[in-house]
């Protein structure tokens, strides 16, 4: 997180460059795995305002959710000329090719969420630290429902197999859940990030798993259509929903009671990142190559402000604090 520091130390520098760049702006490319998901949505929001304040131009791609459009739209951006790409991964193991065309003809790769062989930087959340947070509270769950004991039966709606993010994300939950002989995963499935294929789960893992206590959903827009799911079953209130995200559906659901939890990772925050970042990268300006950034856990406890904070992101971006850790962000509103 540290390199967040490093790098936002610069952005006064850059943006009083901005004027002098205005007449040849950089050219950075953002892809996407979809331009359809809420929260890559909110990120391309973000990345625009990175592009606003530093002054380079932002051309946002997607594979629309498959690997080989993905890979021709990171080609695409190299045939145009771009000084960097920033690239969320459907699959970080099938760009090898890919990855050796852009060394050849020096574009910096800026991986998101992976670390491929190739990468000139790496940018992402700090998903073990995020599974960690979740499994901690969630085992508060369990030991609040079970007068003590830390046990039950656990669930994960995962999102794409073969995405960092989603392995550590999952991990880091596992990893605190194995602490504790009586709670016992019952089922890991994933939903590639679908929310249909979520509620599909969801329907099955009732019948399956009569006596499930909690389901931790990799991404609120995974998490939010789960309970929607456990509410038709006639089971709210049985089965306690964590997650992860903190977009407007899962603070509404936190807020409401439907979700105990989600952890902000705030789609524009990131987003602004995800474009400002290889910006650094392409004008020799980072002093880091790698960022993590750590989310914040959100339960009813502190839920109103960070739902202010998160209004705050659309409605006053020009003014929103990017420059700082999100922990930072959330005590000034406190």
């Amino acid at each position: 997180m540290r390199g967040i520091f490093a790098a936002a130390a610069t952005l006064a520098l850059c943006l009083s460059a901005s004027a002098e760049a205005a007449n040849n702006p950089p050219k950075i490319g953002l892809v996407q795995i979809d331009l359809s998901n809420p929260f890559h949505l909110g990120e391309v929001e973000g990345a625009k305002e990175a592009a606003r304040r530093a002054g380079f131009e932002l051309i946002v791609t997607s594979g629309e959710g498959d690997v080989n459009k993905q890979i021709q739209a990171v080609e695409n951006l190299l045939n145009q000329g771009v000084d960097a790409i920033s690239v969320n991964f459907i699959d970080a193991g099938a760009f090898g090719p890919t990855m050796a065309k852009a060394k050849a003809a020096h574009v910096p790769i800026i991986c998101l969420h992976s670390k491929p062989e190739g990468c000139a930087g790496a940018l992402g959340f700090d998903e073990r630290y995020t599974g960690k947070i979740v499994g901690e509270y969630a085992a508060e769950l369990l030991k609040k429902k079970y007068n003590g004991d830390v046990k039950g039966e656990v669930a994960n709606l995962q999102g794409l197999l073969g995405q960092g993010l989603n392995t550590d994300r999952s991990g880091g939950f596992t990893d605190v859940m194995a602490k504790y002989p009586g709670v016992k995963v019952v089922a890991q499935e994933p939903t590639s990030w679908d929310p249909t294929k979520a509620v599909s789960i969801t329907e099955n893992w009732l019948t399956a798993y009569p006596n499930l206590d909690l389901i931790y959903g990799n991404s609120d827009s995974l998490t939010v259509p789960a309970a929607a799911a456990i509410d038709r079953a006639g089971k709210k209130g049985q089965i306690m929903l964590v997650s992860v995200d903190g977009t407007q559906a899962g603070l509404d659901a936190v807020r409401d009671g439907v979700m105990k939890s989600t952890v902000l990772l705030a789609p524009q925050y990131s987003g602004f990142w995800k474009a400002y970042f290889p910006y650094l990268i392409a004008t020799h300006k980072n002093t880091t190559n790698d960022v993590l950034i750590q989310g914040v856990l959100v339960t009813a406890d502190n839920v109103k402000p960070v739902m202010k904070l998160a209004a705050d992101q659309v409605n006053n971006m020009k003014q929103f604090p990017f420059e700082k850790t999100l922990t930072e962000i959330v005590e000034t509103y406190k």
